[in-house]
């Protein structure tokens, strides 16, 4: 799926509700698939040289492969790099199921927040207590929210740790090749 046409052709087959898409959309499509493609490959290529100690002949020939810059195409930003690290660190996570109980724990302490709210509504009919009401579930369904990203970002930490470790290392072995050879 080299070319644009073929891309477009697969993406239709497999999302029929990808035809209402614009020809920009389309574009960037497919810049954000050859841009994912060639990391891809380009983070085996590092893997593979790693272990076996190839030559940097490789690497050369990896670089300039056709990175096509099509219309639409942009550099991310520090806000999408962020989210790309973000993403990475989740999908290679040893703490996803841990991940999937805290989000199951939220919305299920969010609807008891709601319904107690609710019931209380019902109970009381003045409007301060009515008011007072709404405020507290809304104060509770917001620390809730909060109490959730923060253990998300503390089971982030240990997976942001290790991603690290494991580019530093990367790094310093392609250091080491380099002044090899």
């Amino acid at each position: 799926m080299d070319d644009f046409d073929t891309f477009k052709a697969s993406r239709e087959k497999m999302d029929p509700s990808a035809r209402k898409m614009s020809e920009r959309q389309w574009q960037q499509a497919y810049v954000a698939y050859r841009n994912t493609r060639e990391r891809v490959v380009s983070a085996g290529e590092r893997s593979s040289e790693a272990r076996s100690g190839a030559s940097s002949k490789k690497r050369r020939r990896s670089g300039s492969s056709g990175k096509s810059a099509g219309r639409g195409a942009h550099q991310p930003s520090s806000a999408s790099e962020l989210a790309q690290l973000r993403h990475l660190v989740r999908e290679k996570s040893a703490y996803a199921d841990l991940r999937l109980i805290i989000d199951i724990l939220a919305w299920v302490a969010i609807a008891v927040a709601l319904v107690a709210g609710v019931l209380t509504l019902l109970f009381y009919t003045s409007v301060l207590t009515a008011l007072v009401s709404v405020l507290s579930i809304a104060m509770q369904v917001i620390c809730i929210v909060v109490v959730r990203l923060l253990v998300q970002v503390l089971i982030d930490i240990p997976d942001i740790g290790l991603y690290r470790l494991q580019r530093e290392t990367l790094e310093h072995a392609e250091c080491l090749q380099n002044s090899e050879s």
